[in-house]
């Protein structure tokens, strides 16, 4: 992932605990999902917007991500995002209805996030991990009973 944006391009910039997603239109023009204050994390008055590659990187990396195989030709892409700026889209929600969400399906019609499935994924791994922890020390303390 990296390398210079094109329009249609999705492309991200990591923030540590979580990356932000927007298609770029052009060098002045990103189509992200936050709000007017610029906060990417909040449901309250959050909606599409366009705004500068500054305000969209607010000073991090841009980052192409080359792992989203769009469905559709750049332009479209570009025309997708564009076509909803202003718009809502649903309610924010970081697990459900994020930026992330709104970017994939510009490209590919498909509402999909990888940061959420990767953490549901590792969320389970831990939940598997503490449910065998819980029932290994309930068995020791039978066994430890009954002697």
């Amino acid at each position: 992932m990296g390398g210079i944006a094109k329009k249609g391009d999705i492309i991200f910039v990591d923030r540590g605990l979580y990356k932000h997603y927007g298609v770029y239109n052009s060098e002045k023009s990103v189509i992200h999902f936050s709000t007017d204050s610029g906060a990417e994390t909040t449901a309250a008055n959050a909606y599409i917007r366009e705004t500068t590659l500054g305000e969209f990187l607010k000073g991090g990396v841009l980052r192409v991500d080359r792992t989203i195989r769009a469905a559709f030709p750049p332009e479209e892409v570009a025309r997708r995002a564009l076509s909803l700026a202003g718009a809502k889209r649903g309610e924010y929600d970081f697990l459900l209805n994020n930026c992330e969400h709104f970017a994939h399906w510009c490209a590919t019609g498909e509402f999909e996030s990888a940061q959420v499935a990767e953490g549901a994924a590792a969320a389970q791994t831990i939940a598997e991990a503490a449910s065998k922890f819980v029932t290994r020390a309930v068995v020791e303390r039978v066994k430890k009973n009954r002697t």
